[in-house]
């Protein structure tokens, strides 16, 4: 029993930091920001890494003392892996990743059913006119370079016309601080430095 002791030990520890590490994963399943982005990257790795280490042991283990114990120990091992592959393409944080050109849009806000980025340009606009669902995969996600320029309640109103200046991420993606991103499409996404209304039907909208 003595001998047997070190190796359980060993075996509850990596299972409890395994489960401490899909845990973590679970809490920021939803979550946009660059650190939690980042964290689940390297938990994600973290626990293939562990689990193929374990893995391999136990296989050797195996194959030197033909226990169907070391098998099933294996076979349970391998389990928080395969609980963290749905959090491997989790929602991602853009941050960092900027295109070069400094692109002046005015984009038009569209209040969509369905749950996709709601601002287009007018050459997109006029483009899928009747095509609804290409639309909507060339719809944009507009992000504030800070709170400074965020917009304000009163302009997310359908038909709005605003002119943003700023640059593109280079990957499609989630704008910063978007809640329940699982719920959504990826799509293009425009990190605005200043914006400038062109049209406003807010106080139309409220008579």
């Amino acid at each position: 029993m003595k001998r047997l002791t070190p190796r359980l030990f060993g075996y509850l520890f990596y299972l409890m930091i395994c489960v401490s590490a899909w845990v973590l994963l679970f809490q920021m399943r939803n979550e946009a920001n660059w650190v939690s982005s980042g964290l689940r990257g390297i938990l994600a790795l973290f626990l293939v890494i562990l689990t193929l280490a374990f893995t391999l042991v136990a296989l050797i283990n195996y194959l030197s003392k033909k226990r169907k114990k070391v098998i099933i120990a294996g076979i349970i091992g391998i389990v928080p892996c395969l609980l963290a592959i749905p959090y491997f393409d989790a929602p991602k944080y853009m941050g960092g990743v900027l295109e070069q050109e400094v692109q002046t849009l005015e984009l038009t806000y569209i209040a969509w059913a369905c749950p996709c980025a709601n601002w287009a340009t007018q050459e997109d606009l006029v483009r899928y006119e009747e095509k609804e669902d290409s639309l909507a995969i060339q719809s944009i996600y507009i992000e504030p370079a800070s709170s400074l320029f965020a917009l304000p309640d009163t302009l997310g109103y359908s038909n709005n016309i605003i002119r943003f200046t700023g640059r593109f991420y280079q990957e499609r993606g989630f704008p910063e601080g978007l809640q329940n991103p699982e719920l959504y499409d990826k799509a293009r996404v425009f990190r605005y430095t200043n914006f400038e209304v062109i049209r406003s039907n807010y106080g139309q909208l409220q008579q």
